[in-house]
């Protein structure tokens, strides 16, 4: 055979082949570009005023960095910041205030108070003194305590000499410091209420009158604070995992010393009363779940014996699958979910009329839960519309995607595509609350939770250090228990932080909690001092 015969061949066959490349080739196109144009959409429809600013302070931390610890363990006792390789000889940096009150307070040792007969005050110049700066709105105050000496009567030491005896001072969360509870209260209010990063905190503290603060000083008290509150946070925590229900969420936020380029805030609520209790990991694996989730945090502990709400991400069913039979809770997936998948889908070209008739079939799902909510239905009765009402429905919806799928063969891959995927795969778990009353149909109350962390995320940027990251989650944890109990955070946080250094651990931290601890109100001449 010729070589003129053999490419007469071999030609209708390359021709066909390179056609049919062609024809791959461009359905991939269509598909891409349609994937493109869904996202355009969708980002078109959830973009809502101006573009945020680009340049943007990029070392303001969520919570202290290494060196910032390292810079504020390093700080004196009494909080004088030095400067850092500096040839010059070290200079002491000292604080000081314009107080508008000086209080005295005499502290008298307990022996003098049950048998003051029998002891002699000896003169005011041996007297100990002890001064400590407290915030008062709009003001400061500088508590003076006094502490003079005592000798017992007729007493004598070896040398021969009167041998006194004196008080303490209430003891500061912070030792050492002349930094009263209000004043370290309102720079974690400043910073986890009104979500001010600390070097906007020190501009507003100068101009308020106090001088010579620096960001390691901030970072100290933050510390302090977060390290006192801990045995508090703990409490919360055993409190939680007596609920019925908790909704579970997390989201990323930047960590700088850290192997991950993000750890997670995660975020745990009630849903029987609404507390929320946040937790910091490096990871968003199915272990942290097994850590929140346990009683003491422990992995001997006893499992959570609840029902848990959440979105449809595989970690939690992965650490399901990981416990005994016996052990494993109730696991409801988010209906707003599901419902915000196929909204992003009514919003793309691949016939969004569909998707906008499956959005409608689960807006009556609402209907009823609210209804339900506002009369305030006993479980039963919960338990009883769900059945009769919301099961024929979620029937239906789950019948309209299986037909969708069998209608539409070898379907491209796209919002909708997706959107009925996520729904049927997770069908189980998307059904456990119409047979249990105490499970809502989604999972928004934690999301609503969870925004003042993305809101302290945006104006801070990141978490120094994973220590740094549970610091905040504790912190965070008290703020909105505050909020939901309707307790000033200042004031609480002041008090609190005034009571721990010397509480005892048999009264219960649950008492500390707000909403059970009684606060007690602060109160005026100008006057410069320097601490």
């Amino acid at each position: 055979m010729s070589a003129a015969e053999i490419q007469q061949m071999e030609l209708p066959f390359s021709q066909a082949d390179k056609v049919q490349m062609l024809v791959d080739s461009n359905r991939h196109l269509e598909e891409e570009n349609e994937a493109l144009r869904e996202e355009v959409a969708m980002l078109r429809r959830m973009l809502f005023g101006k573009k945020s600013e680009k340049q943007i302070h990029a070392t303001i931390a969520l919570e202290e960095t290494e060196e910032q610890e390292k810079e504020a363990a390093e700080l004196p006792a009494t909080e004088q910041a030095t400067p850092r390789r500096s040839t010059q000889p070290k200079r002491k940096r000292r604080l000081s205030a314009t107080v508008t009150k000086e209080i005295e307070h005499l502290v008298i040792p307990d022996e003098v108070l049950q048998n003051p007969l029998a002891y002699t005050r000896l003169p005011e110049s041996s007297d100990r003194v002890s001064r400590r700066l407290e915030y008062v709105p709009g003001h400061f105050e500088l508590h003076i305590y006094r502490m003079p000496s005592f000798v017992k009567n007729g007493k004598r030491s070896k040398a021969g000499k009167d041998a006194p005896i004196y008080a303490v001072a209430p003891q500061g969360i912070l030792p050492g410091s002349n930094m009263g509870a209000s004043i370290i209260a309102l720079a974690l209010h400043n910073k986890y209420s009104l979500h001010l990063p600390l070097y906007r905190q020190i501009k507003e503290l100068e101009r308020i009158g106090l001088q010579g603060v620096s960001e390691g000083v901030l970072c100290n008290w933050v510390r302090a604070a977060a390290d006192a509150l801990e045995p508090v946070w703990k409490a919360q925590h055993e409190l939680m995992l007596d609920a019925a229900a908790l909704h579970i969420d997390e989201t990323p936020i930047r960590c700088l010393k850290s192997d991950k380029t993000n750890g997670y805030m995660w975020a745990m609520s009630s849903a029987d009363t609404g507390a929320t209790l946040y937790y910091w990991q490096n990871s968003r694996s199915g272990e942290v779940l097994d850590h929140m989730l346990r009683h003491g945090m422990q992995k001997s502990g006893s499992v959570y014996e609840g029902a848990i709400l959440s979105d449809g991400y595989g970690g939690y069913e992965s650490w399901m699958k990981s416990l005994p039979a016996d052990q494993k809770p109730q696991w409801q997936v988010c209906w707003a979910h599901v419902r915000r998948k196929f909204v992003e889908a009514s919003c793309s070209s691949n016939d969004p009329a569909w998707s906008r008739k499956i959005v409608e079939l689960i807006r009556p799902l609402y209907d009823i839960e609210r209804t339900l909510r506002e009369s305030k239905a006993p479980p039963e009765e919960v338990k009883k519309k769900r059945e009769e009402e919301s099961s024929p429905i979620v029937e239906e919806f789950f019948k309209a995607l299986v037909k969708r799928n069998q209608d539409t063969q070898n379907p491209p891959r796209n919002k909708l595509k997706d959107a009925i995927d996520y729904a049927l795969t997770r069908q189980q778990h998307l059904s456990s609350w119409l047979q249990n009353p105490y499970l809502p149909i989604d999972n928004n109350q934690v999301e609503r939770a969870i925004r003042p962390v993305t809101v302290g995320r945006k104006n801070c940027l990141f978490i120094g250090a994973p220590e740094a990251g549970q610091r905040a989650a504790i912190i965070y944890s008290m703020v909105e228990e505050c909020k939901r109990t309707g307790t000033d955070f200042y004031l609480w946080l002041t008090e609190v932080l005034r009571k721990l250094p010397t509480y005892r651990v048999s009264d219960g931290y649950l008492n500390l909690l707000p909403g059970m601890l009684k606060l007690e109100s602060p109160a005026q001449s100008r006057r410069n001092v320097t601490l």
